[in-house]
């Protein structure tokens, strides 16, 4: 009996130890991790304000590659969210984008199986004052209030939220090293009207150029002269442009360029894009049907043909932010003809990278 009675003392004596211990804990966490980058501030705010690439970066997926995600909400920005279902640990939970400011900073609403309530994240983005470099600092808070639990379990918030903000931020600068460094929201020319669309099938005639000098004169020279080819093919067989000629870049460096001459066709008077048979075709000209397609694209203007590089390069970039993978190579449509693409900061021009 007296054993008994010292057993449920020491009980009770550790249970208002317990009791007194965690209501002078804190009811608050606040951790931050910090890691740093050379990529613009540009990508890595459009990388974490769309869920498009949430799978290649968050520590969900690395626990779980095989965990299912669900994305809704707007394509970016306040609203959107991603949920997920995981095994090894992950549970069900979501990710959901309640603010932020253009390229500094972007507020996540977390739910999750850890203890505790009014779980937010921040990412902040903040370039040093040369801009060629970014730290990136993710910030984690939870509420506990009164679970006394809760706040035991914070005393180890840092070896499981903080051991995932580490992966977080490092899986991201691995992704955003392999995207093009540009900030394609501060280009001369700027890009407008960036977008994702659905190209339908066309029937084309093309010529290929084999390697050109990479300069503004003999690429001119050779386009023009390859177009030449293409219109006597149209002219023969009573054909048309179904639309303005673009150039298929299939090998550049700096000193050559190669690329693919294309022409969209059709029968004179026709709205048919397709079903062309039996093209007559002269020289090193060929025909083909090119299936419907999905693509990104951007519009430019007031530029000309070396401005093309960088306005690819910098698509590219915006593409693989967002989340798609390119499909093939890249093609700038000429909208104003041969001539003006060819006279400085005359012309426009639609640039496409196709995407899966």
């Amino acid at each position: 009996m007296k054993l008994l009675k010292e057993l449920l003392i020491s009980v009770a004596i550790v249970a208002v130890f317990f009791l007194l211990v965690g209501i002078v804990l804190p009811s608050h966490r606040h951790l931050s991790e910090t890691i740093d980058t050379n990529r613009r501030p540009t990508l890595v705010y459009d990388t974490v304000n769309s869920f498009g690439r949430w799978k290649d970066w968050n520590s969900v997926t690395a626990h779980d590659p095989r965990a299912q995600l669900k994305i809704s909400g707007p394509a970016s920005g306040v609203g959107a969210q991603i949920d997920y279902t995981g095994g090894n640990g992950v549970g069900k939970g979501s990710w959901k984008i309640t603010g932020g400011q253009s390229n500094q900073s972007v507020d996540f609403a977390i739910n999750n199986d850890d203890m505790g309530s009014n779980k937010k994240a921040t990412i902040s983005i903040k370039p040093d004052k040369s801009e060629k470099n970014t730290t990136l600092i993710q910030t984690y808070d939870v509420d506990y209030g009164f679970n006394l639990l809760g706040r035991y379990a914070g005393l180890y918030a840092s070896s499981y939220a903080g051991e995932d903000m580490k992966i977080n931020l490092r899986r991201l600068t691995g992704l955003l090293a392999e995207v093009p460094n540009l900030a394609y929201d501060q280009m001369t020319p700027p890009l407008t009207n960036t977008k994702f669309v659905e190209l339908a099938a066309s029937d084309v005639i093309t010529i290929n150029s084999g390697t050109v000098i990479n300069d503004f004169a003999h690429v001119y020279d050779s386009v023009k002269n390859n177009y030449q080819w293409l219109k006597r093919v149209m002219d023969a067989n009573g054909l048309e442009p179904a639309g303005p000629f673009y150039l298929v870049t299939e090998d550049v460096n700096i000193a050559n360029y190669g690329y693919n001459l294309v022409q969209p066709v059709k029968k004179k008077g026709s709205t048919a894009t397709t079903g062309l048979t039996n093209v007559a075709l002269q020289g090193t000209v060929k025909f083909a049907t090119i299936p419907a397609r999905k693509a990104v694209m951007t519009s430019v203007s007031a530029t000309d043909y070396n401005a093309m590089s960088l306005t690819r390069d910098a698509l590219r970039a915006w593409a693989l932010v967002h989340g798609y993978q390119i499909a093939d190579k890249s093609f700038e449509v000429y909208k104003d003809g041969v001539d003006k693409s060819f006279t400085a900061g005359a012309a426009s021009f639609d640039v496409y990278w196709p995407v899966k």
